[in-house]
């Protein structure tokens, strides 16, 4: 796997952190235009997050490899950097996210008696 020829692994990393970023940024702009509930930008953010945190182990990896066996610096750091967005995204909304239970919520209905004097 380490032997790189052409920069192949850390130009396929940055393609998929790339590739990670396109749904939440489409969730997003569905959300804030109405077309879609706002708890699809939060599922989709957990698991392009969850994802983001494999990218982020593999690049550690690359990292480590990069510097021991080709000699050089391939900017992973950057792009792991790049694969933070979605999770720190995602911790945002769920520290934010202070929704009381469902019951709580209901409208109470209240009956109003008006008199004519």
């Amino acid at each position: 796997m380490f032997k790189d020829k052409f920069c192949k692994w850390p130009k396929l990393l940055r393609f998929l952190v790339f590739i990670s970023l396109i749904p939440p940024l489409g969730m997003f702009y569905l959300v804030y235009s109405n077309l879609a509930p706002a708890y699809l930008l939060n599922e989709t953010l957990t698991m392009v997050g969850s994802f983001n945190l494999i990218l982020l182990t593999w690049g550690l990896l690359l990292k480590i490899r990069a510097k021991k066996y080709w000699y050089r610096s391939y900017h992973i750091g950057k792009t792991m950097l790049l694969a933070l967005i979605p999770i720190l995204a995602c911790g945002y909304l769920l520290a934010t996210d202070q929704n009381a239970p469902r019951v709580a919520q209901q409208v109470k209905s209240q009956y109003v008696e008006i008199s004519i004097n």
